[in-house]
């Protein structure tokens, strides 16, 4: 195994310490509590992955909450539905995953108009996303709100529709200039008949094109699962993942010998995710201080990290519409791009929005936060244990002296109340830079 992925060891000068446990928090869910991170941290690398990882394939969401969010046919629903999953992840990667895929393979409901199709779509999600790709893809191939989304419920032999064949290459598993415009012609052509009727795939037999097609060089009577197997297996396919994967776990620009090294990774487990991503997790590359705080935090991450770094729980529909306010509504990506991330997130406008929400939530203006964040407080006295308990939630203990006394400064101002002065020393915390990063 290359260097880069070979597993990281804790030694007496870099430890698995908190600093640690909350990067992989954040990176292979969204963000722990500090009793949970105590006691991962405790437990070791090693195990903490495999908590966080999950050793055999998780069992589905719910179904009864499922189908309860899909029977008013209210993507609100769907949204808080999501939300609660998040927050409540017992093997959190699964969610990690699922929101990755959700903006990977990017599907938006102002365009289907159908809360079930969506809620469906995310559960594939759910079930397939730490699957081998092969079996993700497939699915993904055959389900009625990507197949929608992408107009190729109008795809037929008689006037084929390329919207569908381009996406799948250029977005969801090759990336721009891995195929030529001859190879999404033909993939159409195999994609014709694909369609939905009545709220599931049907394939239409008559509208299908079943004659001879070449694709990436080879002929035959294709079909679409042909187009998913020639893609899969193409190496343009691992080392286009390989590079998503790394700006979504590790860092915003990686290097080409981390694609590489990811990609040989992902075709040795035999294009397993699970596999891939655990390797990940757990290697030097993961844990360098190069990846460490090194990517802006998504308003997910910003919303749902903060409520989680508490340990505690806030209404799913609030949280919701606070993600939305601040650009990201799940259910509805901006385009078939997806959410473009990163210093996007990040504005003037966008950060008084989140320290607004931090404010807004303390103060139960907006829902309710429960437990109160009062609880981690009662034992301290002085100022600065009010900053240092402020430190630990929210940046795993990590904070400068010049910070550590503005937001001792910020807890004197309030005097004997507690409850006061805790809500105003977590809200300085969470406007620090710091804070802004995953």
């Amino acid at each position: 195994m290359n260097d880069l992925l070979t597993p990281w060891q804790p030694t007496a000068t870099d430890p698995f310490d908190l600093v640690k446990v909350g990067h992989l928090l954040r990176r292979a869910g969204f963000g722990g509590s500090l009793t949970q991170r105590r006691q991962l941290e405790q437990a070791g690398v090693t195990a903490a992955i495999a908590q966080l990882a999950g050793v055999a394939t998780p069992a589905p969401p719910d179904e009864t909450l499922l189908q309860d969010a899909i029977a008013f046919g209210d993507i609100e629903r769907v949204r808080a539905f999501r939300v609660w999953l998040a927050q409540n992840a017992q093997q959190p990667l699964t969610q990690r995953v699922s929101y990755f895929w959700h903006g990977h393979f990017a599907t938006s409901n102002t365009k289907l108009n159908d809360p079930r199709a969506m809620a469906l779509q995310l559960a594939t999600f759910d079930r397939l996303g730490l699957a081998r790709f092969d079996e993700l893809l497939a699915a993904l191939c055959r389900d009625p709100a990507l197949l929608r989304w992408l107009d190729n419920d109008v795809n037929t032999k008689a006037k084929p529709n390329e919207n569908f064949a381009r996406e799948l290459f250029e977005l969801f598993a090759l990336g721009r200039g891995n195929y030529s415009e001859a190879d999404i012609r033909e993939a159409a052509r195999c994609f014709t008949g694909w369609h939905v009727r009545d709220g599931q795939f049907f394939f239409h037999a008559r509208l299908h094109d079943d004659g001879d097609k070449v694709l990436f060089g080879k002929s035959g009577r294709l079909t679409g699962d042909d187009v998913v197997a020639a893609t899969v297996a193409r190496r343009e396919s691992a080392e286009f993942l390989a590079d998503r994967w790394l700006r979504f776990f590790v860092h915003p620009e990686p290097e080409r010998a981390e694609i590489d090294a990811l990609a040989a990774v992902y075709e040795q487990t035999g294009r397993d995710v699970r596999a891939t991503l655990t390797t990940l997790l757990a290697s030097k590359l993961f844990f360098a201080p190069r990846a460490l705080r090194a990517k802006v935090k998504s308003p997910a991450d910003f919303v749902l990290g903060f409520v989680r770094a508490l340990g505690a729980r806030a209404a799913p529909v609030e949280l919701a519409a606070t993600m939305a306010s601040l650009g990201e509504t799940w259910c509805e990506p901006p385009s078939v791009e997806g959410w473009h991330g990163e210093r996007a997130w990040l504005s003037p406008a966008s950060w008084l929005l989140r320290v607004n929400f931090v404010a807004d939530l303390l103060s139960g203006r907006t829902g309710k936060l429960a437990p109160d964040p009062e609880r981690s407080f009662k034992r301290a006295e002085k100022p600065a244990e009010f900053a240092r308990i402020a430190a630990l939630l929210l940046l795993d203990g990590a904070l400068r002296k010049e910070d550590a006394e503005r937001l001792a400064d910020v807890a004197a101002a309030h005097g004997a109340d507690t409850r006061a002065a805790a809500h105003a020393v977590l809200h300085a915390a969470a406007c620090l830079p710091e804070y802004q990063l995953a």
